[in-house]
């Protein structure tokens, strides 16, 4: 490995285990088995903390990194947001495995990505591949046969207990990718998928599965998601169904137009990225988006100029992002625009190009839901009174709420929105809430109030200079307040939780649009004396992998 670019430390706790230390460098050098425009991460063990003390640990909490990350002959390495601690040194790919390999394999699971996995059996000596009847019949009990691994490789557009043949296109250090060539056995929840474009845009990944087989995987994954993070079955209930949306159930779609290498009177393809790829597929139609929004592409595509599109989406360059958003069967092309969306009977109005909640037909139950868990009875069996929105963006689940508290109070990174959440109070007439632009770790903070957010203070009965009425979150009563958060993709950061354990609510109402994130986050506030009510996923993007969650957690009393 070559001198390291970057190299800092990194601090990971789990309960009831000692906290140690991990190195994080970015790598220089590049993986000979991986593309030549990629460059690979790599942890190594901090030279403080001994190999033995490492080698106890399978799982530990970790940052969300996407990817796989490695390092040559050590323990660590980083699969799918899960840090794995292996106690023997990383396999590399078999010998037998060459690229364009053609193998017959039996489909065992899903990623949370919708790649299929297969494992390989190789042998233990030699690092070759294991013919299917030598695999059945070697017994690894036996002393003197030989021992078993098995290799993974991931396979698109496929279903658990299918058998197929697929075909080697990469190998990884730890795992092969392949494209899928033949379903030999196909599942009996396999369909024809509607799209012709299915098998290679990035769009969907389950449009060739049962709806009812998709929301029964989902539901899965975020129970296994759950348990990989330490969490034991008795700790959390079982996950509840994937509920569904309307009939009407459709996506948001953000679509692509590129126009690198282009003319100016050309055209590029808008659609989606590829599959294991970034270029783009042209979709003339999308089967999962509304009618609106089809219609707008077809008039984005009957523009002759690409300079007519630039002037519609206000952009300077020749490619694009055009967010296609369906608010009551208009779509908005322009990111500047504002639009109107009635949530439950209030009306939310933001910048086409913001953050709000993609599924129109879903939305409405969301926010029942959140509000239900947030209203229910304290611990205690008391009311909650006070509600503390984090990640609030415009003001959805504050507002929504806000007829069953005393006070609502928003916090939002995103100054923008934090307008948008002030004037969507005035426009709905509520005046129970208020919203500041900060980051959600300073809402815990126990600064003076004028000086961390001046004039924006908090306030019952009015508020002046000579009689300044301040009502700090700090100061909440704690036994009767709840803290919804509805962060990132990335999750909650460790700053966050720390303050929110801290000021330990009554109860946390956490919706997230990664479960995997959320899964982690789970497992420091069990660690921390709270106990997992509900998990209860939401099906807001049918025929693709995401999926969107919602867990509630009550502080437990003791």
């Amino acid at each position: 490995m070559t001198s390291p670019s970057h190299s800092f430390f990194l601090s990971f706790r789990r309960p009831a285990v000692s906290s140690f230390a991990v190195a994080w460098t970015r790598s220089t050098s590049r993986h000979p088995t991986k593309s030549r425009t990629r460059r690979p991460f790599a942890f190594r063990a901090s030279s403080t903390v001994a190999s033995e003390e490492i080698q106890k640990f399978q799982k530990v909490q970790a940052l969300s990194l996407s990817g796989e990350i490695f390092a040559k002959n050590s323990h660590v390495f980083l699969f799918y947001n899960i840090l794995m601690i292996k106690t023997r040194h990383l396999m590399t790919p078999p010998t037998t495995i060459q690229y364009h390999d053609v193998l017959t394999v039996t489909v065992e699971s899903l990623t949370n990505l919708g790649f299929g996995i297969a494992r390989v059996p190789i042998k233990e000596n030699d690092n070759t591949i294991l013919q299917p009847e030598a695999a059945a019949t070697t017994s690894t009990t036996d002393e003197d046969s030989t021992e078993q691994k098995k290799w993974v490789v991931f396979i698109p557009n496929v279903i658990p207990g299918e058998t197929c043949r697929i075909r080697i296109y990469r190998n990884h250090a730890t795992y092969s990718d392949a494209d899928l060539i033949q379903v030999l056995t196909p599942s009996e929840d396999r369909i024809e998928p509607k799209c012709g474009l299915a098998n290679v845009c990035g769009g969907c990944q389950y449009q060739h599965v049962k709806i009812e087989r998709q929301r029964a995987i989902k539901t899965q994954q975020v129970q296994e998601l759950f348990e990989d993070w330490g969490l034991k079955r008795d700790e959390f209930p079982k996950v509840l169904e994937t509920l569904e949306p309307s009939l009407r159930s459709t996506n948001q779609k953000k679509d692509k137009d590129s126009g690198n290498s282009l003319k100016s009177y050309e055209i590029g393809p808008i659609g989606f990225k590829e599959k294991a790829s970034r270029r783009l597929v042209d979709v003339p139609y999308c089967h999962i988006a509304t009618p609106a929004i089809n219609t707008a592409l077809e008039q984005i595509r009957n523009e002759k100029r690409m300079e007519a599109i630039e002037e519609r989406l206000k952009k300077p360059s020749k490619g694009a992002t055009l967010l296609l958003r369906d608010a009551e069967g208009v779509v908005e092309t322009n990111h500047t625009e504002y639009v109107d969306t009635i949530v439950n009977g209030l009306t939310f109005r933001f910048q086409a190009g913001n953050f709000f909640q993609n599924n129109p037909y879903m939305l409405p139950k969301m926010v029942d839901l959140v509000v239900s868990a947030a209203t229910a009875p304290s611990p205690k069996g008391e009311p909650m009174t006070h509600l503390i929105d984090c990640y609030c963006g415009s003001g959805l689940f504050a507002l929504g709420s806000s007829s069953f508290f005393d006070v609502c109070v928003g916090i939002e990174v995103n100054a923008k929105a934090v307008e948008e959440a002030k004037g969507n109070a005035a426009l709905n007439g509520i005046e129970n809430c208020d919203f500041v632009s900060a980051s959600a770790e300073a809402i815990f903070q126990s600064q003076d109030p004028v000086s961390w957010v001046g004039r924006e203070c908090w306030w019952r009965g009015g508020c002046d200079d000579n009689n300044r009425k301040t009502l700090l979150v700090k100061d909440f009563p704690r036994d009767n307040t709840v803290v919804v958060v509805d962060p990132p993709r990335k999750g909650c950061s460790p700053e966050f939780l720390e303050q929110l354990d801290q000021y330990r609510p009554a109860r946390v109402v956490y919706m997230s649009c990664d479960p995997a994130t959320q899964a982690r986050d789970a497992s420091f506030l069990v660690g921390h004396g709270y106990k997992i009510m509900s998990v209860q996923p939401f099906d807001l993007f049918p025929q693709t992998r995401h999926i969107e969650c919602l867990a509630v957690f009550d502080r437990v009393i003791n």
